[in-house]
């Protein structure tokens, strides 16, 4: 008879994701993310731009992983294999479905932030680093009201989603707009939107066209949200921030991109938002 937990590849079947194995994945992912992947997956699952698959052996679902498309680019992201799964080649196979599904939504560019153990993993599928994410342990800061920072209105979406493609080179009004309306702004003197904060987008997102507008806004988020941020390695302003108020290094993770990068920019983007969608 077969043991389960030494099932191979071959046994095992890779599928979209249901909304009945959202409950099985709760704590899916490695205690060191930090992730409850089940409300991740909850707030994407059924929208256009998400694909999540699974695969499925004996013992249940033993690998998952998901695929965003915004627009000629792709984010591939969360790919999970359980531990006593590994070194069957299951972390490859469900990355290569995701680049498949993304490819057939005209995908060019297919991107992700690689873990230590994916790394290896993406090269010999074709992705390459690109750059760098920094990230750092962040103590609270002392709340402070700062006049050029607002809520968020329904009406500022087209200013949001100009800055957001600006910054990453990506068209992702579907996955910002169920956002907008829990985040807050920052006002430039000349009366317009010059950078936003969004909390409830993966570890809330900052960017801004200036540093003096990511600064203001990465210092209102940990008035309020201490723990940690993510930057890339090339915002030099927003680490230098961070470190002279208490931050400390923690990690390092490389950007691996498939096909030509995006024209992102790094000095715009002041927090990450999540590994799934950089």
């Amino acid at each position: 008879m077969t043991n389960p937990a030494h099932s191979t590849a071959a046994d095992a079947v890779s599928r979209d994701l249901e909304i009945r194995d959202v409950p099985k994945l709760a704590a899916f992912a490695p205690a060191e993310w930090q992730v409850a992947l089940d409300a991740v997956l909850l707030q994407h699952i059924g929208r256009a731009y998400f694909n999540a698959r699974v695969i499925t052996a004996a013992e249940g679902i033993a690998a998952v992983g998901h695929g965003i498309s915004t627009g000629s680019t792709g984010w591939i992201g969360n790919i999970i294999v359980r531990p006593d799964a590994r070194n069957r080649g299951l972390g490859s196979r469900i990355t290569a479905d995701l680049i498949e599904v993304l490819r057939s939504r005209r995908c060019s560019t297919l991107l992700l932030i690689a873990t230590q153990l994916g790394e290896p993993v993406y090269r010999k599928l074709g992705f390459r680093v690109t750059g760098e994410y920094v990230f750092l342990r962040m103590p609270a800061l002392a709340p402070m009201a700062d006049p050029s920072i607002r809520r968020l209105q329904l009406s500022d979406e087209d200013e949001v989603c100009n800055l957001d493609a600006a910054a990453t080179g990506e068209s992702r009004r579907e996955l910002l707009e169920p956002h907008i309306g829990s985040g807050w702004g920052h006002v430039g003197p000349g009366g317009a939107l010059d950078g936003f904060f969004l909390p409830s987008l993966g570890g809330g997102f900052v960017m801004a066209s200036q540093p003096t507008a990511g600064l203001a806004l990465l210092r209102f988020k940990h008035g309020l949200y201490p723990n940690s941020n993510v930057v890339p390695a090339g915002n030099r302003a927003a680490l230098e921030f961070l470190r002279t108020h208490g931050a400390e290094e923690t990690a390092r993770a490389p950007r691996m991109a498939w096909g030509d990068d995006s024209a992102w920019r790094q000095e715009m983007i002041f927090g990450r938002a999540a590994g799934y969608c950089g």
